[in-house]
């Protein structure tokens, strides 16, 4: 198996002009994706520029590089930037984004997750942008079973409740939200079905617990281990076709999570610290007032154990950091978000992210299909 050496096709065009006897001259209209001046280049080339752009580990300036050679077409860092633009015109003026966040107020379950994104500085200058973040909120099949998933993205200029409330994703949501403790998320807990805390947040906290005094600290153990065992469990029965634990199974580690919890409370209520309460007993406490939001995973097998699929969809903003450096404008940042949002959306759905690109550039914009949406 390998692959032609690439090449541009050229191809011309001969536009006839006639002119009317009234004297008005006529030229015919150009070819579907023929644009610009005398010469252009054709949708392979625009669609090509405009995938490797919008990844998170290339950038405007070696997607133009790769075009020429890996490609064969020599293109500037302007026709790319000026793709992208184009891309994110078309995904406005079909209103995609909208379909997508109506989608996803619909589903059953959804996680949400943010992440820092640095902007230049004349950027974060300007008022409300001072903390800039990425945020994400996304079903989770993938993560309890398979099937597509819906993936948005969004920047803000600030790490806020308000920030979070001007998405108009989550305000009015009644599914379940899967999610870290950060408290922009908690006033929405009331009007939810179920929330369940991520583990993986959970595991880092009981091991730093853990470390400040192992002798002493056997229940951030036995607590951690009930999950772990919990969480395998649901995978295991999920895997064999089953829609919930053995109550006798559950009981027991519900139990042994109990039990670790009450000890830790114990433990530490007369432990001096240098900083008030002890960190054992704030982080005791904490498992026990929300231990049904720990626990929901265990009897809604709908719901993963871990925020795990937010943090993946998120990571690739900490390498486009990495790789660019930063974003120009928060605008730009926003512009990079909906790209991504629909060229993940749409590959998750089977749909080709060339050819997901030329949709949308050809006024045919690939939408979220109504079966993803919950009744």
């Amino acid at each position: 198996l390998d692959i032609p050496p690439a090449a541009l096709t050229v191809t011309e065009y001969q536009m006839m002009c006639r002119t009317c006897g009234c004297g008005q001259v006529t030229t015919a209209p150009p070819p579907p994706g023929v644009t610009g001046g005398p010469v252009c280049y054709g949708p392979g080339v625009v669609d090509a520029a405009t995938l490797l752009a919008s990844t998170d580990v290339i950038g405007v300036e070696r997607a133009a590089d790769l075009m020429g050679a890996l490609l064969k077409a020599p293109v500037s860092t302007g026709f790319v930037s000026r793709c992208l633009v184009r891309l994110d015109a078309a995904l406005i003026a079909a209103g995609f984004e909208g379909a997508l966040k109506g989608a996803l107020r619909a589903a059953d379950v959804l996680g949400t997750d943010e992440t820092s994104a640095p902007l230049a500085t004349a950027a974060t200058s300007q008022q409300d942008c001072g903390n800039p973040h990425v945020y994400t909120v996304r079903t989770m099949n993938a993560y309890t079973g398979g099937g597509p998933d819906l993936i948005w993205y969004g920047a803000a200029g600030n790490r806020t409740k308000a920030a979070i409330t001007g998405f108009g994703i989550l305000d009015g949501y009644r599914g379940v939200l899967v999610r870290d403790d950060y408290g922009g998320y908690l006033s929405y807990d009331a009007g939810l079905a179920g929330v369940q805390q991520c583990l993986a947040h959970l595991y880092r906290y009981l091991d730093d617990a853990y470390a400040i005094d192992p002798d002493s600290r056997v229940w951030t153990r036995q607590a951690g281990d009930a999950l772990r065992d919990a969480a395998a469990a649901v995978r295991a029965a999920r895997d064999a076709g089953q829609v919930e634990l053995d109550p006798a199974l559950l009981a027991g580690l519900r139990h042994s999570y109990d039990q670790a919890v009450a000890f830790g409370i114990s433990v530490n209520l007369s432990r001096p610290w240098h900083k008030g309460n002890h960190p054992g007993l704030i982080l005791a406490r904490r498992l026990k007032r929300k231990a049904a939001q720990v626990w929901l995973f265990a009897t809604r097998f709908d719901v993963p154990a871990t925020n795990n699929g937010s943090e993946n969809a998120i990571r690739g903003y900490k390498l486009a950091a990495k790789i660019s450096g930063c974003w120009r404008t928060l605008a730009t940042l926003q512009r990079h978000c909906r790209i991504r949002s629909y060229l993940t959306t749409a590959r998750s759905h089977g749909r080709h992210p060339l050819a997901a690109i030329r949709d949308a550039l050809t006024g045919n914009c690939w939408m979220p299909p109504a079966t993803s949406m919950i009744n």
